[in-house]
């Protein structure tokens, strides 16, 4: 069975007719780590945030990257009329890039955070041997351990989020798996075969997706790149307002096919074609 036909739950905010912005999360957490962002950006945009497979209300199905696609592109078809915009963090931006790659006609526009960071060679090995030492059960992270880790996510103006997503579960034994699947690919060459346009949007404290950052703003044909100063790894929930803030200005400057009466609507006087647009980070990107 498809793993949308199980009934996936998902969590949505906003004008069902308006442009949709779909918010794939990372690894170990579910859809709740997009509270921040359904609540900040539900004013113009539709906002639709599901669990991955093996996470939340999908625990029950193996991950890989193709149930993962399989599952948002059916999705978007469904509950976005066809298109939406893509923000993907960490496991979350690896399966947008995937599912850009796999359907870009579905996909808007990319933003893409805690992901710069290209999965090939001495990497890809490493996450080879970390996967397989997972998977039968040499290496592993409780789920005790797992929520310790993830409450320390949350800064303490979203206790609220804080509480929600232990609620939802945490899912350490999806780390084997999805590592097994992110090894060995070049995400860059991926981005290349996307037309679309792509944000890169990184915390400044993730060092590792800063390095990489200005590889992955080039491999696109439209892409930019965006620092929020102050953010960590998971900069939706660091800095909530100011990632907010660089999507809707991105999604403002896209095209958008479908959905133009309402962004019509709401789009900001005198905004061409590429005003708006998040501002080049300090490395030029």
């Amino acid at each position: 069975m498809h793993p949308l036909e199980t009934g996936l739950p998902f969590d949505t905010a906003g004008p069902s007719n308006a442009p949709a912005i779909l918010l794939v999360h990372g690894s170990v957490v579910t859809r709740k780590m997009w509270l921040p962002q359904l609540r900040g950006l539900s004013d113009t945009y539709h906002l639709i945030a599901p669990d991955l497979p093996a996470h939340g209300a999908l625990a029950h199905v193996p991950f890989t990257f193709a149930a993962a696609v399989d599952t948002l592109a059916d999705l978007v078809r469904q509950e976005a009329q066809g298109q939406a915009l893509v923000a993907g963090l960490s496991l979350g931006g690896y399966v947008a890039i995937e599912l850009a790659h796999r359907h870009p006609d579905l996909v808007a526009g990319l933003v893409l955070s805690g992901c710069s960071v290209n999965l090939d060679g001495a990497l890809g090995r490493y996450l080879r041997v970390i996967s397989t030492f997972m998977r039968r059960g040499w290496l592993r992270q409780s789920r005790e351990q797992a929520e310790k880790k993830t409450r320390r996510l949350f800064p303490p103006e979203l206790a609220d989020v804080a509480e929600a997503q232990p609620e939802a579960g945490v899912y350490p034994e999806a780390l084997g798996p999805a590592f097994a699947e992110m090894a060995g690919r070049d995400c860059t060459a991926l981005l290349a075969t996307y037309p679309g346009p792509g944000l890169v949007l990184n915390g400044e404290r993730d060092s590792a997706s800063r390095r990489g950052q200005a590889r992955f703003v080039v491999a696109m044909r439209q892409g930019r790149g965006q620092v929020i100063p102050g953010a960590g790894h998971a900069c939706n929930l660091d800095r909530p307002e100011a990632y907010n803030q660089a999507v809707r200005e991105f999604a403002q400057a896209i095209v958008w096919p479908k959905g133009a009466g309402l962004w019509q609507k709401n789009r900001p006087a005198g905004l061409g074609p590429s005003a708006g647009q998040p501002e080049r980070t300090r490395n030029g990107l």
